[in-house]
């Protein structure tokens, strides 16, 4: 279900005003609501109006939204002494008619679609399953919140990137407890969220987005579904990785800054190049349960081989560095030697070695194999397709590099499955003057070409 939603009308008000706008709820005329069928439901931030009739899932939803606003405050480094009397107004909607008949309609700006925020107050029309109704009304109130505590929301791709963010949400019914910023292990999670699919989706048709084009999504217009998805995925690498976090993160300083776009490229001018390789890794890889900590690339040019050369790997962590330099043209042998963990299930850990478990298989290799790339450092065209198109090592391969770079080496594993891995391998490297028995493979580079056309 899309969450199209005319959000930037909130953005545009707000840079016309002063930095925070007044807390300035409707006056509801009671019996003329109640007539309507409009309920109301309260709690300490939250004043609920809405003609869905009396269920547990509808009747929570001020509970909810209260643990929401202390995380909100912590996630956008506002002081918690600062919300304690912040509050909002809500419909939720189910036939409009009614909450026209009473004034509850904004005046105006009632053309959404599926949700509107404005101020301090918010609209959202009924959804299909009680978690995307959940999804709806903390998306909007993460932009009520950033609206009235920073003074704007920064530009669309991060406005929409840090609702989606806060939105995607864990709601324990057995202990009334609320995550934000949960990253789903399965689709069941999150009924209809579809966020991580329309990622996986665009990538297997070729149709990714470059992170210029994120960072081009306009809101002043109605956004598709997938346009929510980018800006989601953008926010969560940049806010989840040990490297990029602390940076994004101060960003939320600089909502009110016309040239916000501007100072994000400063910001990572830098890595820049990097960024976009981890971009491009993240957006091919993506999966449910995705440890970006586990999957950050750390890297780290490679030396000369001098002679034998032994790296250990763990294999609960994505790409890592030899610290080794391969020459174009020249053969090297890679042997690897080692038993560990791969999976853990009910009936205990799936012990593997090199080779991978040919039972069990994960992007089209097997699990737990030992693969290889080479990066061709900064400024090379494509960069990030090495690591898309691996070489697959092994217990014992030779191959020649076609051109000069950092080996780099892990095991075939999903990134949200790197948590129940244990152990290390050994890798040893060394020139090898015997007759090629495999070179790397021509890579189909059509495949990484990211849209920069937005």
């Amino acid at each position: 279900m899309t969450c199209r939603c005319t959000f930037s009308i909130c953005q545009v008000i707000l840079w016309s005003t002063v930095l925070l706008a007044p807390q300035v709820l409707a006056q509801v005329d009671e019996t003329h609501r109640g007539a309507a069928g409009i309920r109301k439901l309260e709690s300490k931030h939250l004043t609920l109006y809405t003609d869905l009739p009396v269920d547990a899932e509808v009747d929570q939803l001020p509970a909810i939204f209260d643990q929401a606003v202390p995380q909100w405050a912590d996630a956008l480094g506002v002081d918690q002494s600062r919300i304690s009397n912040w509050r909002i107004q809500a419909c939720l909607i189910q036939d409009r008619s009614k909450f026209d008949a009473v004034g509850l309609m904004p005046p105006g700006n009632d053309s959404f679609r599926h949700g509107f925020s404005l101020g301090h107050k918010l609209w959202l029309y009924e959804q299909p399953t009680p978690y995307y109704r959940r999804h709806l009304l903390l998306h909007e109130g993460t932009h009520n919140f950033m609206a009235t505590q920073l003074g704007r929301c920064g530009p669309g791709w991060f406005m929409e990137g840090m609702a989606e963010l806060l939105a995607t949400h864990q709601w324990d019914q057995a202990s009334g407890q609320l995550v934000l910023r949960h990253l789903p292990a399965s689709p069941s999670e999150v009924p209809m969220l579809g966020r991580i699919k329309l990622v996986q989706d665009a990538f297997r048709d070729r149709q990714a987005l470059s992170l210029p084009a994120v960072l081009a999504v306009d809101n002043r217009q109605f956004l598709e579904t997938k346009d929510y998805a980018w800006c989601w995925a953008v926010a969560r690498l940049l806010d989840d990785h040990p490297r990029y976090r602390e940076r994004f993160r101060s960003l939320l300083a600089h909502v009110q800054d016309r040239g916000f776009n501007a100072r994000f490229r400063s910001l990572f001018a830098d890595d820049w190049e990097e960024l976009s390789v981890e971009w491009q890794n993240f957006v091919a890889t993506l999966d449910h349960g995705h440890d970006i900590q586990r999957t950050a690339i750390d890297f780290q040019p490679g030396k000369p081989i001098a002679g034998d050369e032994t790296v250990d790997l763990r294999v609960d962590q994505g790409w890592q560095s030899s610290q080794l330099m391969l020459k174009a043209g020249e053969t090297y042998r890679i042997v690897a030697t080692g038993r560990y963990q791969i999976s853990e299930d009910e009936a205990g850990p799936w012990w593997c070695e090199p080779g991978g478990i040919s039972l069990k298989y994960h992007r089209g290799n097997r699990l737990g194999v030992l693969l290889g790339a080479i990066d061709p450092g900064d400024g090379k065209p494509l960069r990030a397709a090495h690591f898309l198109e691996p070489w697959v090592l092994g217990l014992d391969q030779t191959v020649q590099a076609e051109h000069d770079g950092t080996l780099y080496l892990c095991v075939n594993d999903s990134p949200g499955r790197l948590g129940d891995n244990d152990g290390t391998l050994r890798v040893t490297i060394q020139h090898d003057r015997r007759p090629r028995l495999r070179s790397s493979t021509p890579i189909d580079t059509s495949r990484f070409q990211f849209d920069n056309e937005r």
